[in-house]
């Protein structure tokens, strides 16, 4: 199993779960008691990073509110970090819900994704897996500009 068919689908094993319990490899750019900051290995933009919580949440509807707002707090610590490390001119939120709403990996998980003037033709086609070398050059580059904020 690849790691990318790793989290296609519900019934298949839980890639977020995997990458907390340190069973799989991810690039971690900030972290809490409660939620993480990863790369995004399917990429949109440069800097596309989820903000995962550590404990398994399907969706939306099942997540705690004291949950929320480490969320939030997490994403927009990150999309300061990427308007910095990465010059980015926007940043655009995502989250999914059931198979109908593009929920594609069934762990609570929220897209922060930097937006560069240009790139609305970037969002109409599939996200780009990029290399483990990539993801930990924008590890990086996060980690440096968070030491900011």
């Amino acid at each position: 199993m690849t790691e990318v068919n790793r989290w296609m689908g519900e019934s298949a094993p839980c890639w977020v779960c995997a990458v907390v319990d340190g069973t799989t490899k991810a690039f971690v750019v900030f972290e809490t008691p409660s939620v993480l900051v990863l790369v995004s290995p399917l990429s949109l933009n440069p800097g596309h990073t989820l903000v995962v919580t550590r404990r398994h949440i399907r969706d939306l509807y099942t997540l705690p509110e004291e949950l929320a707002g480490s969320i939030l707090t997490a994403a927009s610590r990150v999309a300061r970090a990427a308007k910095q490390a990465l010059s980015a001119d926007g940043t655009t939120l995502r989250q999914h819900n059931d198979k109908a709403g593009g929920q594609e990996v069934f762990h609570f998980h929220l897209h922060v994704v930097p937006r560069f003037t240009g790139d609305a033709e970037r969002f109409d086609v599939p996200p780009r897996l990029i290399s483990p070398h990539e993801q930990e050059d924008i590890a990086g580059r996060l980690r440096v500009a968070l030491c900011g904020f």
